[in-house]
This record gives C-alpha cells, structure tokens and sequence, in this order.
C-alpha cells in the first residue's frame, strides 16, 4: 500500500512539471554597462574631527560605499595623493560597503580619495576634506566655557585660558575622564567678565562630600567686609538637610536677592553617584536642575553684575563665606557655562550625552 502511494505522488509530480507548473530557471543577461560607479564617504562626515586636546594624533577608519549598474572591479583609497589601500574583490559586485584603517594621522590638514572602476572602464572619484584637530569646538548652543579637567588640567578649552588655582584642590575619577576634587581651603578662579552675560546658564556632574555638612559650588560675588553681599552676582551651595545634601540658589538684582530653594526636590543623597546639576538664569526667571528635572524655579526682577568681577568653583571664597560656605571637597565634572538660558529640553540632552 505504501508503495502505490508514493507512486501516486511521483506520477503527480511528474505530471506538474510537464503542464507548466514550476518555471524553468532562465539566465537572464546583464544589460549594457551605462552608468559610472557612485561613491559615497560615510566616515569622515564632519570638516573637522576633533580627538581629546591631550593627544596630538589618532587614527582614521575611512568608510565608503560604492554601487554600480553592472559590476565594480576595483576600488582605491588615497589620502594626500598617497595610496592607502586597493580592493578588487568583492562577494556583491554591485554594491560595495567597505572601510579602512588608517596609520596614526598627526593634527593638520587632509584629503582623502575614493576612486571606483567598473567592468568596463568608467570611473567615479569622491574627495572630501577634513582636518584632525584637537582645539575644542562649541558642542552646544551658546556654550561659552568648557572645563573637562582631563589631562588634570584646569583649562577652559573654548578661550584656552587656564582657572587659577588656590590651595591644594587635585583631580580624581570622573563621571568621564578626569574631574575636579575639591580640597580644604583649596577652589579655583576665573575673571568673571569672560562667563557673565545678562542670561546665564550652568551645567556640570557632581558627585557630593556631605563633608563639611556646607560649601559654596560655583559662585560670582561681589566683595564686601561681610563677604555676605547678595545684592548682586549669584550664590550655588549646599547645605545639609537631614541625612541628605540640599542644593540651593541665591541670586541678586542689584537692590535685593531672590532665593530660589527647592526643598527636597533639590536633595542629594550624601553617599550617592554622580548627577547632574544645572541652573539658568533668565530675564525674568531662575531655575534649578537636578538630572535634568525641574528642583526650583521662580521669577525675580532681573540679575545685577555690579561689582562681581570673580567666577569661583568649588567654594564660596573669597566673597561668599559668612555661613561658613567655604570649599566643597566633593569631585565635579564636565563644567560648561553658556551666555544664554537653557531650556530644560537642552539640560536633558547634556544629560543624555553624558
């Protein structure tokens, strides 16, 4: 029974393919050769790339892709008019993705080349320009300083003007990289005239020492026999609150100040990791940032800058210490200071970024 069955089966199948049911495979002819090979350079994408202002060169992985009509027979990579690689063999004719990495390429000036040939003879070159640089660029709207601390270096990269440093502060691990690390009676300084504008912005990480139990983080003060003068310039510091460590805002209008005091929603966890703190200070409103949440926020008439000739990080010294709000011993990271107010759209993305 069983072999009449599976005779049954070949005799039907036998039967389809002689009435037409299942296609004969056909070679099917290319066609003419009309079209050049398009080139495209994925890798560089931007004029300049940019490596850590510590190094003084790195490597390039040079990323292309090519398509042609028919058949490519041979792609070569040149930088400066030098050869640098020639492939020939290929599992896709038509369609090539492919990248090569370079020897270690010092900071200047380059071209590179990509040249595809097809089967018969047509070629395409694609040249793009590009330089290695490792002086900082602007990464955000309005960033007007940038501290990163690597190298264990307090440099401000967009002006390449260095803080000034008082006491013993060092460096640590960073959130990335390297960071500040306050020490007793150790914070540094930078002329105020080069940050302050009528908005103002601040981003960094901060990783806190609940020890002392107070300290000035960044601060702009103008001096006075109390060192308590408030009524213009801005004041961010911490203070204990429990257990925790509560970041606070004091900001003056040149007749007054305005304290902008989140509550707990400005609280920190003394043993916790790294987060990130930002403020703004708009025309007619102030803000505070924890992890790009909303802590504090409020209007207020306006900021004054009378007098207020000192950018401090890392205490309130030398014009704010009358509550005892002196050096923060704790780690801070990534410093950008901005000439305009954030949104809390941009604060979330340096976040993010981070």
């Amino acid at each position: 029974m069983k072999n009449i069955i599976k005779l049954l089966i070949l005799l039907l199948v036998a039967a389809s393919c002689q009435e037409g049911y299942i296609d004969d495979i056909k070679p099917v002819q290319p066609g003419a050769d009309e079209s050049a090979p398009e080139v495209t350079i994925g890798y560089p994408s931007t004029a300049v790339v940019l490596i850590p202002f510590t190094e003084e060169s790195t490597q390039i992985n040079f990323e292309f892709e090519v398509k042609d009509d028919i058949e490519i027979t041979s792609i070569s990579v040149a930088l400066n008019g030098s050869p640098l690689t020639t492939l020939d063999s290929f599992k896709d004719y038509r369609r090539v993705a492919a990248a090569h990495l370079s020897e270690t390429l010092p900071i200047g000036d380059y071209t590179v080349d990509v040249t595809a040939t097809d089967a018969s003879g047509k070629s395409t070159t694609k040249s793009y320009d590009f330089e290695i640089s490792n002086v900082y660029q602007a990464k955000y709207d309005g960033e007007i300083l940038y501290m990163p601390f690597e190298g264990d270096v307090y440099l401000d990269l967009l002006e390449n003007i260095s803080a000034t440093k008082v006491g013993s502060p060092g460096f640590a691990a960073g959130k990335s990289g390297r960071a500040y690390a306050g020490a007793t009676a150790g914070y540094l300084t930078l002329p105020a005239a080069d940050v302050i504008n009528d908005e103002f912005s601040a981003s960094f990480w901060y990783k806190v020492n609940a020890v002392p139990d107070r300290a000035g983080i960044l601060t702009v003060s103008p001096p006075d026999p109390t060192n308590n003068n408030r009524t213009s310039g801005f004041r961010l510091f911490r203070e204990a609150a429990g257990a925790k460590q509560r970041i606070k805002l004091n900001v003056g209008n040149g007749t007054g100040d305005n304290w902008f005091d989140g509550g707990a929603a400005a609280d920190i966890d003394a043993g916790s990791d790294w987060v990130h703190v930002a403020f703004t200070i708009a025309g007619d409103q102030c803000t505070v940032y924890i992890n790009g949440n909303v802590a504090s926020q409020g209007a207020y008439p306006g900021v004054s800058w009378a007098n207020s000739d000192v950018l401090t990080i890392g205490s309130g010294a030398p014009n704010f210490t009358e509550w005892g709000h002196l050096s923060d011993l704790s780690l801070i990271d990534e410093l950008r200071i901005f000439d305009k107010a954030l949104t809390q759209e941009e604060i979330q993305q340096i976040v993010e970024d981070n």
